[in-house]
């Protein structure tokens, strides 16, 4: 890994300059070390990495990120670990940084993009309890040469959480660079545990059954698993549009409008979630539930057991019929 730094840091100020990147280098930054960060990774098919030397002409700052896919698939928005390279080459940080493409993009907050960005940082800095050796809160400065556009490295350093620099004269050891990016993912998992929780005024209805923070914290968690896209179409894919609780169909019920249309409901466990490997098997770790269902199953003392909301459904069905 050390080797594929060195090779990033010594080659691409020439690089810069002519505009054009080297196949080595280019396979360096997009696919060397991407996947020996990938090696780092316990839980790999939770995680994605990707570098990029950017479409068309070169950035002056490349990067590296690191994607939970149940927070963001993208750099554009969200937030996620990256190795940020300073455009002189003098240094790398690995930094918990913010997605800033969205903000920059969106009218209304072009003006106050970096102000905005500084704001959500100090948000996210309040959620960590304990800060990795090594690490700091401090600014970060990726831009040092006069040629490197200002936008997207002013955005860099104000959309900063907690990062770590580390000088290309004294670069860290293989186990050091590996033992960070475990201890920053730590902090990632933590934050993206306790995103979202509400205040007291405003607590959403669906919440009121997880009246315990842990509790909270878990249901909203699982809540993220569930509305992630990529996996909610997997889920579909492999188990099909039929609810596994009243076998309602939402095409047969509805017509054209229905058709593929079903909810993903993760099947492990609330309580154990935060505690043991998150599983993203589209086969074994979900189900397919209609509307009615997927909420009557949250109001569950176990809402990973379908076999009892199909068991009530269906005494309630035959109640009603011997009432009548």
């Amino acid at each position: 890994m050390i080797e594929l730094f060195i090779k990033i840091l010594s080659e691409y100020p020439d690089a810069y300059k002519l505009k054009k990147a080297s196949s080595s280098l280019t396979n360096a930054l997009q696919y060397g070390l991407p996947a020996e960060i990938k090696k780092v990774i316990i839980e790999k098919e939770r995680y994605k990495v990707k570098g990029t030397i950017g479409a068309g002409n070169l950035p002056g700052i490349p990067w590296i990120a690191i994607f939970d896919i149940l927070v963001t698939e993208t750099a554009t928005s969200g937030y996620y670990p990256v190795f940020l390279f300073r455009d002189d080459m003098s240094g790398f940080y690995l930094s918990l940084n913010q997605g800033v493409t969205k903000i920059l993009e969106t009218e209304k907050f072009q003006k106050d993009a970096n102000s905005i960005l500084k704001l959500m940082a100090d948000n996210f800095r309040a959620q960590i309890t304990i800060i990795p050796n090594g690490f700091t809160d401090k600014n970060i400065s990726l831009r040092f040469l006069s040629n490197t556009p200002k936008k997207y490295a002013k955005s860099y350093a104000a959309g900063n959480i907690i990062s770590k620099f580390y000088s290309s004269e004294k670069l860290p050891t293989e186990s050091e660079i590996r033992n960070d990016i475990t201890e920053l993912l730590k902090v990632y998992e933590l934050i993206s545990y306790n995103e979202g929780l509400p205040t007291i005024e405003g607590q959403r209805e669906d919440d009121e059954y997880y009246k315990g923070i842990e509790e909270l914290r878990r249901f909203r968690f699982h809540k993220r698993i569930e509305r992630n896209n990529s996996l909610s179409k997997k889920v579909k894919k492999v188990q099909g549009y039929t609810c596994k609780a009243c076998e309602f169909n939402f095409e047969k019920g509805y017509g054209e409008k229905g058709k593929n249309f079903i909810e993903a409901h993760h099947l492990n466990p609330i309580s154990t979630l935060g505690k043991v490997k998150i599983e993203l098997d589209a086969r074994k770790d979900f189900t397919v539930l209609c509307s009615n269902c997927h909420s009557m199953i949250h109001k569950q003392s176990d809402p990973s057991d379908v076999e009892v909301l199909k068991r009530e459904k269906l005494f309630k069905i035959i109640f009603d019929e011997k009432k009548s």
